[in-house]
């Protein structure tokens, strides 16, 4: 579904009633025990497992109790557990493929561990193709529209979300209203080298009006010194975003998952 912009690409977010069941029952019970945990500081004064907060101190025990209260609150209504909320990993990887896609590449900043890298899973309904990045059609876009290619100028806009960092959103039309920002479309010459290469290869063959998923490894992502567009509109987007890919601990998951609506496309003479 799309938003009420016709300039904004729909993060196709999951509702509760949409998740599969095991998703949808993990969301209940991480709710539930938030709501317990705080009945039982609010009826008891203090668990067991706090440390250091006497019965007759007060304001000791409401410390505490707004400091758990926190720590709780946050695991809870983390993106992957709201309903309705930014949760587009659980609902993409909820169920995925043995499908061998090999090992995520070792490449400078990019290497995820000494032994080669992290085993790389399929999603399910996304095709994949010999650069190992994976596209999935929302809308096909105009039928009578023509098909963007090697050479053509093209016009998109476009969503950005860490997939296996909670999730994380780096730019999205709610990130962009909060910062008080509205970026132009993203306009460029296909092939000619100024935006990543997940990109570049994943609009082409798209129509006007289409909207895309990209799945996209790290080294089809983001380059080191961040020259590669498109860049996030604000400035915690570029935060996120860096975080992720600037990364040198070797634990980190680099895939990215791209959202791109294409506007217009320009044909070469």
């Amino acid at each position: 579904r799309r938003h009420g912009s016709r300039s904004h690409v729909a993060p196709f977010e999951i509702p509760l009633r949409c998740q599969k069941p095991a998703a949808r029952l993990w969301t209940r019970v991480r709710l539930a025990a938030a709501v317990a945990s705080l009945l039982g500081l609010a009826i008891q004064g203090r668990p067991a497992w706090v440390p250091g907060v006497a019965d007759g101190c007060d304001s000791s025990r409401r410390s505490a109790i707004r400091s758990i209260a926190g720590v709780v609150a946050g695991v809870s209504l983390s993106p992957l557990a709201l309903p309705g909320g930014n949760g587009f990993s659980q609902a993409a990887f909820a169920e995925k493929s043995d499908f061998d896609l090999g090992y995520e590449k070792s490449q400078d900043r990019f290497a995820a561990s000494s032994a080669g890298g992290k085993k790389r899973m399929r999603s399910p309904g996304f095709d994949v193709l010999p650069s190992g990045l994976q596209v999935k059609d929302r809308d096909p876009g105009r039928s009578d529209s023509q098909v963007a290619k090697e050479g053509d100028t093209v016009v998109f806009t476009w969503e950005g979300y860490t997939i296996n960092y909670f999730g994380r959103p780096f730019e999205t039309r709610t990130l962009q209203k909060m910062s008080q920002v509205e970026p132009d479309p993203v306009r460029f010459k296909v092939g000619d080298g100024t935006v990543i290469k997940g990109i570049d290869e994943g609009i082409r063959g798209m129509k006007e009006g289409g909207v895309r998923q990209l799945i996209i490894p790290v080294e089809l992502s983001y380059d080191e010194d961040h020259k590669l567009g498109p860049r996030p509109s604000t400035a915690g987007g570029n935060r996120a975003l860096d975080f992720v890919m600037d990364n040198k601990g070797g634990l980190m998951d680099k895939t990215l998952l791209i959202n791109i609506g294409l506007k217009r496309v320009y044909q070469r003479p």
